[in-house]
Order: C-alpha cells, then sequence, then structure tokens
C-alpha cells in the first residue's frame, strides 16, 4: 500500500515538472566561418595605429644594426668599404678594359650610382625577409604587419648614411664647390625611399608565398643594375647605339637603349648622376668654344623636371600597388608561416 501511494507522487510529481513552462535559455554565441577574401582593412583606424606605434619601427631598426655591430667604427667602415671596392672593380672594367676613360670623376660617377643603387637594394631585400623573418612576433602579437618592412627601410636609411659622408669627401675633392642646385638631392632621395618601400613592401608579400624568392632576388636585383644608369650613364649608352661615322658599325645594339630608357628606376639614377656628376667636360663648366671652335654646352647640375616628374610617378604606382598588395593580405600571414 505504501509503494503504491509513493508511485502515484512520483508520477504527481513528474506531471507537475512536465506542466511547467522552462526558464528561457540564455542565447548561444554562434560561429560562422567564411572563406578568408583579400581586402584592404579600415585606412584611417589602420594608418592611426601604425603611427601610434612608429617608435617600435625606429627601435626595431636600431636594434638590428646594434645586433649585427654596424653601430661600431668598423662596421660602419664595412657599410662604405664593400660598395667603394666594388666602385674600384666596375672603375677598372668601365674604364680601363672598355676604355670609357674619365679618371677620378668617373670613379666618383660610379660611386653616385653604386650607393644609390645599393640604398634601393637593401631596402628591398630587407623587407623581402621582414615578413618571414619575424614569424614569431606576427603569430603572438597583434600589430600593423607593414611596421616590419617600414623597420627595415629604416636600418638600410640607417645603413646609407655613413656612405654620403664619404661619398661627400669625393665630391668635395673632385669639384672642390658646390651649388645650391645640390639641393635636389633631398626632393631625390625622398622619391628614391618611396619607390623602394613600395617595392619592398611587395616582395615581402610575395616572399611569403613563394620562399625561393628570398633565394632569386639578389639575383634579379644584380641583373637589375646592369640595365640601370649606374655603371653606363645614358648619354653613354646612347652614343653607343649610334653607327661610327667611318666604319658604320654600332657597338652596342639599338635594343639595349630600350632597357635604359623604361626602366623605372632610371630617371631616379639618371636624377642623381645629373645633380652630383652633371654632363660638362669639367665641373661646373659654364659653356662656351673650344680651341677648334666647338661649342660644348654648360654642365646641368639642375634635373630634368620631367625625370623628377617621372621618377615621382613611378614611387607613387610602387608605393600604391605595393601596400595594396601587402595590407590585403596581411591576415593571412599568421597562417602562411
Amino acid at each position: 500500500m505504501s509503494v503504491a501511494t509513493a508511485t502515484s507522487e512520483t508520477a504527481s510529481v513528474e506531471e507537475a515538472r512536465l506542466k511547467t513552462p522552462e526558464p528561457p535559455r540564455p542565447a548561444e554565441q554562434v560561429h560562422v566561418f567564411e572563406p578568408y577574401r583579400y581586402a584592404l582593412p579600415k585606412l584611417g583606424p589602420y594608418f592611426r595605429d601604425v603611427w601610434s606605434r612608429r617608435q617600435f619601427a625606429t627601435h626595431m631598426a636600431s636594434s638590428t644594426l646594434k645586433g649585427q655591430h654596424f653601430d661600431s667604427f668598423f662596421g660602419q667602415f664595412w657599410l662604405v668599404l664593400n660598395p667603394m671596392l666594388l666602385a674600384l672593380v666596375y672603375f677598372l672594367l668601365t674604364s680601363v678594359l672598355a676604355g670609357q676613360g674619365g679618371g677620378l670623376k668617373h670613379f666618383v660617377g660610379l660611386l653616385t650610382g653604386l650607393f644609390a643603387f645599393f640604398y634601393t637594394r637593401n631596402i628591398i631585400q630587407f623587407a623581402a625577409q621582414s615578413i618571414t623573418g619575424g614569424g614569431k612576433m606576427i603569430i603572438n602579437m597583434s600589430f600593423p604587419k607593414i611596421l616590419l618592412p617600414l623597420s627595415t627601410t629604416f636600418t638600410a636609411m640607417l645603413m646609407y648614411f655613413p656612405t654620403l659622408l664619404v661619398y661627400a669627401f669625393f665630391y668635395v675633392t673632385v669639384h672642390r664647390t658646390a651649388s645650391w642646385e645640390i639641393l635636389w638631392v633631398i626632393p631625390i632621395f625622398i622619391i628614391q625611399t618611396v619607390f623602394s618601400f613600395g617595392l619592398g613592401l611587395l616582395f615581402a608579400a610575395v616572399t611569403l608565398y613563394f620562399r625561393d624568392m628570398s633565394t632569386l632576388l639578389p639575383y634579379v636585383l644584380r641583373i637589375w643594375m646592369y640595365i640601370t644608369p649606374v655603371l653606363f650613364s645614358l648619354s653613354y649608352i646612347s652614343a653607343k647605339t649610334v653607327p661610327d661615322p667611318v666604319t658604320g658599325r654600332v657597338a652596342l645594339p639599338h635594343w639595349i637603349l630600350y632597357f635604359y630608357k623604361w626602366d623605372p628606376f632610371s630617371p631616379i639614377i639618371n636624377s642623381w648622376n645629373t645633380v652630383l656628376v652633371g654632363n660638362g667636360p669639367t665641373p661646373f663648366y659654364k659653356g662656351g668654344l673650344t680651341a677648334t671652335g666647338v661649342r660644348i654646352p654648360a654642365a646641368s647640375y639642375a634635373p630634368q623636371l620631367t625625370e623628377i616628374a617621372v621618377g615621382a610617378g613611378c614611387a607613387v604606382i610602387a608605393l600604391v600597388i605595393g601596400a595594396w598588395y601587402f595590407m590585403s593580405r596581411e591576415r593571412e600571414f599568421a597562417v602562411r608561416l
């Protein structure tokens, strides 16, 4: 009898529980995973974040130089000695063996092109290794990844400044004076930095997808130097493509001239050569008649505005393409690493 009573009470409790409505449950968080789409982040917050962390890039650049001992005397001495030895080798090849002549002025002209090209080369190479080399920071920290190639650009800039002091010594030795037109080097330097940084952003992202690019890139840059007015000026190449008036032969085929003219880096190198080297027979030559009555134009130390405009246009295009490709794929870097 007691068992039946207990059973009936249990059944009534169960029926009461079923009739009583349950309290509403809190809304569950739903995660929706969609395919990754390449898209730019919101530019305003992104660049404000970059600006607020700008000291990170500068401190990282100085730390890199200290880690490689480039802040010491012998480290800075090697930064200058390396391009100078290369300039000496190329001087022997172009002046002594090829018969281009020019003496010390030609050597200073080689330094002008080599120092400028090495600056661009360092920016591109350092930036290309910045993402793959900063894998731990990218995985463990949240920050705008563009700071990494920006810091390597500062590193290349700090490595470039000591070479300018040595170049100034050779410049004063050859030219012995300077005019206000030498201030054109400031906008040319800014244009070259923007151009190089844009290419550095492009190769920084490309190297993440194609790791062999870091091995191939030095050879590509070396070939690029040969088809840029670094070792030979544009006027020298143009003269070599003109048939000889006596034999009718040409030293170089005419199609080589197109590489020098259509190279996007050529306007920048030509501007450096014009401002720092000139094209007159003597330093700061004002023009006039020679003993044979031939008029020689004056040395032009002001760059052509067309070359400045073309160089600036190429720099802006390189920066826009490089920044777009880099920033649109930035969210995928941690996965690719």
